[in-house]
């Protein structure tokens, strides 16, 4: 079909697509064009949504990731109510993402990122936003348990979410055997909150003196 400005295509769609490309193609070699023309529309009309291939892409990385957010969510409710076990649950469903293929947009955002002028903060700004998307429905769970006293409060502030993403991802890229990546994500999200919560079990804080329980 020859593209038209008139060719009936939601954002939606234009999205779909996208993402599609980008992951396949990469980056650098997908153009405004390419998008239009699978989409069977104008230049134009892909305008008329999107400003740039930039914000297209910022958009379809919004997107995956809010779907990501949904499946950890989801995790977590249809775990038993039990703060480590909705923990685990949900890192899973995290490490089995990270071991897909589609986790791949990282390495599309490295390579939009590498092309950009901006100072190192500014540029990497937007994906900072956009992973709060995927380590708040970590937090909630992991605050909870600070809150009714499981846990401790970690120091400097740090987020303990953070700690056991950094966690996961250390185990996850230490494998070279992923033959089995439902195998894997399951051993390396046990692995990683065991981890966290033995480490940061409040029953395990040290004494003012240096001395433990």
């Amino acid at each position: 079909m020859a593209p038209t400005s008139h060719s009936p295509v939601g954002k939606a769609r234009i999205l779909e697509t996208a993402e599609r490309l980008f992951l396949k193609h990469g980056y650098r070699a997908v153009s405004i064009r390419d998008i239009a023309h699978a989409c069977g529309v104008t230049n134009a009309a892909l305008y008329y949504y999107f400003p740039s291939k930039e914000a297209l892409f910022w958009e379809v990385l919004r997107q995956h990731l809010n779907r990501l957010a949904e499946r950890l969510r989801a995790a977590r409710a249809a775990a038993p109510p039990d703060p480590q076990a909705q923990l685990t649950a949900m890192t899973q469903v995290y490490a089995e993402w990270v071991l897909n293929r589609r986790a791949s947009i990282f390495a599309l955002r490295r390579d939009m990122l590498a092309m950009k002028h901006q100072p190192s903060r500014q540029k990497h700004k937007p994906f900072y936003d956009l992973a709060l998307t995927i380590s708040r429905p970590f937090e909630e769970v992991l605050q909870e348990a600070v809150q009714s006293g499981v846990l401790r409060q970690p120091p400097l502030e740090a987020p303990l979410s953070g700690m056991l993403l950094g966690l996961l991802h250390g185990i996850l890229h230490s494998q070279e055997d992923i033959a089995n990546p439902e195998a894997l994500a399951k051993a390396a999200a046990q692995w990683a909150v065991e981890t966290l919560w033995h480490g940061m079990a409040a029953s395990a804080a040290p004494s003012p003196h240096g001395e433990t329980s």
